[in-house]
């Protein structure tokens, strides 16, 4: 290398150059993110390039992991005991967990929505979730795709499962069974940190009583892996923090990236990994910013995109009614109480934890008080803590985001999940505290787990056993689907009037009934030609009267020249699911107009 390109080359090394590209790439990042780029033109790069670019972050991430692992320095390693202890116990509460509930999604739409997306990313590489899809030639091709409000590295993470075993929808739930050992081996770690093996024990032992956890590692929603992600960053923050270098602070920056697209407001951490960075750089005196840092703003290029296409599509936000706002102080009281009754409720309806929550608020408040009375120096803070409490601020501050937005009543069970990350909180507190108070109280770790198991087998488990909190919507759904499945194999189109996606994802042709009542002309074309084995058609009753009578919704509802042939009928609750088969489309001067659509009369 010459004189000048050697210059050159160590003047990019100068933390003042560094400093100043790094201000150049957000800069450039914030103006190509929502200011030079419309609306339309970001939804189309989204999905075109928005695989690509999370392919990109991804592998750089697992690359320096991997450098991290082999650089990693060779301390004394645990005892026999304290691994076999530390197996029992996540390996115990995964047994328990993916046992006690059927591997299904929990989540009404929002999981097959996901699993649509991840479709796509395998097939077609497009950041994308599909509305319809045909046999074409033997491969099932998407149509009128459209890029969805939901964050893409889980549907990202699906598709490299799919891409490695083949694609089956039963990858989205197997991942998430994958993903809950690690949570709790990542928590262990942290706890481990913080307070030495045993009392890292505890926090296994606590998520243990939370059937919440269980709900999410069975399901195929992307819940389990934010709360992966929140404890891989924040081992990664510890670790930096520990030994402030380029690589781990690369590992920490990238990592924070990907938890930007774990969940809609996960983006919150980024800047407290800043952070963190910052109180490296402090404590060492010393700034660091090595290539992945500076390309980070760059990296998260997707995610300003899709929010800028999100935030000019109010279809998207699916509010009610009445709303006309995702966050509104008017939400709040109401949240709060829901909040309340979640966290502390002895009801098998839900999935929480009373001791997990009345453990840890106790053990917040413990905390609370010591750091107000101590003030300790951040500079001789262990990293652990440090980092602990960086990102505890961050899922505090999420938490109290959540109790603003229209959808966020902890006690509807369609909405607890969004707990979880303040549920990592409390069981790290309870850790906190077992490090200050349990070296006097020796008896108090051994109380706690005892405690802990206890609770798991005498309310946890129970209450996964029923999962009365997973059966919303999803039966009707997962009954169809086995009936249909058990039927002679052969193509066949479902006309339905709750979603298409759960049989899109499984490649069966399926579209709305408020679109087959437009397309009469259509199906009796399909209905003549061999095309599919048979069109069925599935239904919803609802009860109109004390005596049980039941009604078709008016959704639902085929016009008169629709010929049904009843298959069978199924009661849920005070519902009924109907599934028939199409067997003749008649024609009316009423119903058949060119192109398909409906004519009224005269």
């Amino acid at each position: 290398m010459n004189a000048p390109s050697a210059d050159f080359a160590a003047s990019l090394r100068r933390p003042r150059v560094r400093l100043g590209l790094l201000a150049l790439s957000g800069l450039l990042a914030v103006h190509l993110g929502f200011v030079a780029v419309g609306v339309k033109t970001a939804d189309e790069w989204v999905k075109r390039g928005g695989y690509h670019v999370l392919l990109l972050t991804f592998a750089l991430w697992v690359w320096t992991l991997w450098r991290l692992w082999r650089a990693r320095a060779r301390g004394p390693a645990p005892s026999g005991r304290e691994l076999a202890a530390a197996a029992a116990a996540i390996g115990g509460v995964t047994l328990l967990a993916l046992a006690a509930e059927p591997f299904h999604s929990k989540i009404l739409y929002d999981e097959f929505v996901l699993q649509s997306t991840a479709f796509n990313m395998h097939y077609f590489r497009d950041a994308s979730t599909m509305v319809r899809g045909y046999d074409v030639f033997g491969l099932f091709v998407s149509t009128d795709n459209y890029l969805d409000k939901r964050p893409f590295f889980y549907p990202f993470l699906i598709s490299l499962v799919h891409d490695f075993t083949g694609y089956r929808p039963l990858n989205a739930h197997l991942l998430n069974a994958a993903l809950l050992p690690a949570a709790l081996a990542l928590l262990y770690h942290l706890g481990r940190l913080l307070a030495g093996a045993r009392a890292a024990l505890l926090g296994v032992l606590l998520l243990g009583t939370l059937p919440l956890f269980a709900q999410n590692a069975t399901g195929s929603g992307m819940e389990l892996l934010n709360v992966t992600m929140l404890l891989a960053v924040m081992a990664l923050g510890a670790a930096y923090l520990a030994r402030p270098d380029a690589l781990r602070l690369s590992a920490l920056v990238l990592g924070a990236v990907l938890l930007a697209q774990s969940r809609y407001e996960s983006a919150l951490y980024v800047p407290l990994a800043g952070v963190v960075v910052l109180l490296g750089w402090w404590r060492s005196r010393r700034v660091e910013l090595p290539w992945p840092a500076l390309l980070a703003p760059l990296l998260l290029l997707p995610y300003a995109w899709q929010h800028q296409v999100v935030a000019h599509s109010p279809i998207q936000w699916e509010l009610n009614e009445h709303q006309t706002a995702r966050f509104s102080a008017g939400y709040l009281a109401d949240n709060l109480r829901g909040a309340a009754e979640f966290f502390f409720s002895t009801s098998p309806q839900l999935a929480n934890s009373w001791l997990l929550s009345g453990a840890g608020l106790v053990a917040l408040v413990l905390l609370g008080v010591r750091l107000a009375r101590r003030r300790p120096d951040l500079r001789a803070l262990a990293p652990a803590p440090l980092a602990c409490a960086v990102f505890g601020l961050g899922i505090v501050a999420n938490t109290a985001l959540i109790m603003f937005y229209y959808w966020a009543s902890l006690a509807d069970s369609m909405a607890s999940r969004f707990s979880l990350p303040f549920h990592l909180l409390l069981a790290l507190a309870v850790v906190a505290v077992a490090a200050v108070y349990g070296a006097r109280r020796r008896w108090l770790v051994p109380a706690v787990a005892l405690g802990c198991g206890a609770f798991i087998l005498g309310s946890a488990v129970p209450r996964q056993a029923m999962h009365l909190y997973s059966h919303l919507g999803i039966d009707e759904i997962e009954w169809e689907r086995r009936f249909v499945e058990a039927r002679p194999p052969g193509d066949r189109l479902i006309l339905t009037g709750k979603s298409s996606l759960p049989w899109l994802v499984r490649k069966c042709p399926s579209i709305l009934i408020s679109r087959a009542r437009h397309v009469p002309d259509r199906l009796r074309y399909q209905l003549a030609q061999p095309t599919f084995r048979e069109i069925l058609v599935i239904q919803s009753l609802r009860p109109t009267t004390a005596e049980g009578r039941h009604q078709l919704l008016p959704e639902d509802e085929l016009p008169p020249n629709f010929k049904l042939e009843l298959l069978v009928e199924k009661r849920f609750g005070t519902k009924i699911d109907r599934v028939s088969r199409l067997v003749a489309v008649e024609e009316t001067a009423a119903t058949d107009a060119p192109g398909g659509r409906t004519t009224p009369k005269s």
